[in-house]
């Protein structure tokens, strides 16, 4: 049994990294739509869109991740997010591209190249949808508990 503070807390912060990067990918979508472009991954038709659909569902799982009944839906789409994030990064760093802008959103990462470090901050980010996921398994598996009969 997980204790329901951890679940509390490392859901809220999921979700505070997840809205807030949405924020900032909100405040200039040109500029994120270009970061997705210079990634290389996508076809030059689908990279809008797609970035416009990445921040839809980083938005929906950093909101849903604040209530405790949509909770488990939302680290599975939180985990979704950072998936393909995390493959982005992988796939340029292996590629030997550092130079081009992470697109992570936030002033401070205008500009930031990309690093297995993100990569690994990825991964941490990804632990903290476990406890959501654990519980919401629980909570599913949980026989109801039974009532006395009052007469």
């Amino acid at each position: 049994m997980i204790d329901p503070v951890l679940i509390h807390a490392a859901s809220a912060a999921l979700a505070c990294v997840l809205l807030l990067g949405a924020v900032e990918k909100l405040r200039d979508p040109q500029r994120y739509a270009a970061a997705v472009a210079a990634y290389g991954i996508l076809p030059a038709l689908t990279g809008r869109p797609f970035a416009y659909a990445f921040v839809l569902a980083e938005t929906l799982a950093g909101a849903l991740l604040l209530a405790p009944s949509t909770r488990a839906g939302a680290a599975w789409l939180a985990l979704a997010v950072l998936a393909v994030a995390t493959a982005a990064l992988a796939v340029n760093l292996l590629r030997g591209r550092r130079d081009i802008d992470c697109g992570c959103g936030g002033p401070a990462s205008h500009g930031m190249g990309l690093s297995w470090w993100l990569v690994a901050r990825n991964a941490v980010l990804a632990c903290w949808a476990l406890p959501a996921l654990t519980h919401g398994a629980a909570a599913r598996c949980r026989a109801p508990t039974p009532r006395p009969w009052r007469v």
